[in-house]
C-alpha cells in the first residue's frame, strides 16, 4: 500500500473552469462527500465537485494503471505532469494540487490514509482550494486514486 501527497505552486494555464455535478464511479463521488466530511470536521468549506477536475484526475489514474506505477510525474505518459492534465480537461487555475495512491480498498480507506500523511492532509484543507475531481481506477485488482484539488482563475 502506497500514498504520496503532492501540492504545485500557482501558475495560471489558457484553459477555462466548468462547474458541475461530481461525474464518474461512486466511488469518485464517495472520495469528494468523504473529503468534505473531513474539511467540515476542520471548519473549512467544502469544496465543489468539477467535472473538468474528475477529468483530470481520471486521466491520472488511468495513465498510473498503464504504467502500472505511483506517481505524479510520467515522464513517458501523454500528460506527464498534473498542468498537463488539467490543460487537458480544459481546466483554467490559479493553484492546484493532487493526491494520489495505490492499494488501498475502499474510498474509506484512501480517505484515512491521506488524512494521516501531512502533505495528502494539507492538500485536503488548503482553503484556498475550492474545487476538486477524483479519479478511482481498479485494474487487475490494484486500485489507483487520484484527486485533484483547484482554485479556479477568476
Amino acid at each position: 500500500m502506497c500514498v504520496i501527497g503532492f501540492c504545485v505552486a500557482p501558475e495560471p494555464s489558457g484553459a477555462r473552469p466548468a462547474a458541475g455535478p461530481p461525474v464518474g464511479s461512486r466511488i469518485a463521488a464517495d472520495i469528494v462527500d468523504l473529503t468534505n466530511v473531513e474539511r467540515n470536521r476542520h471548519d473549512r468549506t467544502p469544496m465543489r465537485a468539477n467535472a473538468r477536475l474528475m477529468r483530470a484526475a481520471q486521466i491520472q489514474a488511468e495513465q498510473m494503471a498503464r504504467a502500472r506505477t505511483m506517481a505524479h510525474v510520467l515522464p513517458h505518459a501523454d500528460y506527464p505532469r498534473p498542468a498537463d492534465r488539467l490543460a487537458a480537461a480544459n481546466y483554467r487555475w490559479q493553484t492546484y494540487g493532487e493526491n494520489v495512491a495505490l492499494g488501498q480498498s475502499s474510498a474509506d480507506q484512501v480517505l484515512k490514509e491521506w488524512m494521516r500523511s501531512r502533505g495528502h492532509r494539507m492538500n485536503i484543507l488548503k482553503s484556498d482550494f475550492t474545487e476538486m475531481g477524483a479519479g478511482p481506477l481498479d485494474r487487475a485488482r490494484r486500485p489507483y486514486y487520484v484527486q485533484v484539488f483547484a482554485g479556479p482563475l477568476s
